[in-house]
């Protein structure tokens, strides 16, 4: 009786610890891999699911908790920068470049370099963007990145987002870590912006450089897409072909009508104040034959998700 008892206690003890973990701030809660090792945000994932980041949870002595934040990190491959197996989601990141080092292989430096940070995009982030300027201030080389993305919320969705930061560390390792998570509804047609700030200066054999980070994920309520369509106009202004797609069913490019001039790309939804239209103009741009590629972006809606694409127009060498 008395060890069953004592195993209750202990039991309610860790749920009160992961409830009052769950109430903080992401920031607010260091883990022990926080202490010890240096990392510097460079960016954000999210997602609608949860991402096991192998997160850990140990009663050190009565009483007493430890709460590790664990890491997923990404692969290096021919193509680029890749997490595995992430669920469905966007994100973006700008990895900082790391200097050669010297004569012996050591790096001097383990944040700046005279190049720009090469921006990575994951996922299905809409309308992503992302920014960077090398400066110089008071002697101080500074790197200043600035990220954005939208996520979407369409119909009467409640929808809760979950924010992975993802961060590199002085060696130039990347990963990913737990962060907060923010409810939205599409319901009323507004936008909630969940930023992260990074201010980090070093000193390094008398060499000052500082990396400011800016990363605002922006989730907004859209809506429900009900088709989408495209015209084919030529020089006079005159239809040459009208093509309507379904939200779920997109091609993966357009090719131009004979004679186009202009495509006009037309998107139709329905949201809590009636229907809305929004148009996308594409015209043939300079790229070399046998095609010159352009864009008309409008939004898929597939398996209750919503998320941007751009899709190519395919122009014929010779055509308007």
């Amino acid at each position: 009786m008395k060890s069953n008892t004592k195993t209750t206690l202990v039991f309610l003890a860790i749920l009160a610890a992961v409830f009052l973990i769950a109430l903080l701030d992401g920031g607010a809660v260091q883990s022990a891999a926080d202490e010890e090792e240096e990392s510097t945000l460079i960016g954000a994932f999210v997602s609608e699911e949860d991402i096991d980041t192998g997160d850990d949870l140990k009663v050190t002595s009565p009483g007493k908790f430890s709460w590790t934040k664990g890491r997923l990190y990404a692969e290096r491959t021919e193509e680029g920068w890749r997490f595995p197996d992430l669920p469905d989601g966007g994100g973006i990141f700008s990895v900082l470049p790391m200097e050669s080092g010297d004569a012996n292989g050591e790096t001097e430096s383990p944040l700046l370099d005279s190049d720009f940070p090469e921006i990575v995009h994951i996922g299905d982030l809409g309308k992503a963007d992302g920014r960077s300027n090398v400066d110089r201030e008071n002697g101080t080389d500074w790197l200043d990145i600035n990220l954005s993305g939208e996520v979407y919320v369409c119909g009467s969705r409640q929808v809760i987002f979950n924010f992975y930061p993802i961060c590199q560390t002085s060696d130039g390792r990347i990963y990913l870590t737990r962060g907060n998570s923010m409810g939205m509804s599409g319901a009323d047609g507004g936008s909630v912006t969940h930023t992260l700030t990074s201010d980090k200066t070093e000193t390094i054999g008398g060499k000052s450089e500082r990396v400011t980070v800016k990363v605002a994920i922006t989730a907004v309520s859209r809506p429900t897409p009900t088709k989408f369509t495209v015209a084919h106009m030529d020089e006079n202004d005159c239809l040459l072909k009208l093509e309507e797609f379904t939200p779920d069913a997109l091609p993966e490019s357009i090719t131009a009508a004979d004679g186009a001039a202009y495509l006009i790309g037309t998107s139709y939804g329905t949201g809590w104040n009636g229907e809305t239209i929004e148009y996308n103009i594409c015209s043939r741009s300079n790229d070399s034959a046998p095609y010159s590629y352009s864009n008309l972006d409008t939004f898929r809606y597939q398996d209750g998700k919503l998320c941007s694409i751009s899709i190519p127009v395919k122009w014929k060498e010779g055509e308007a």
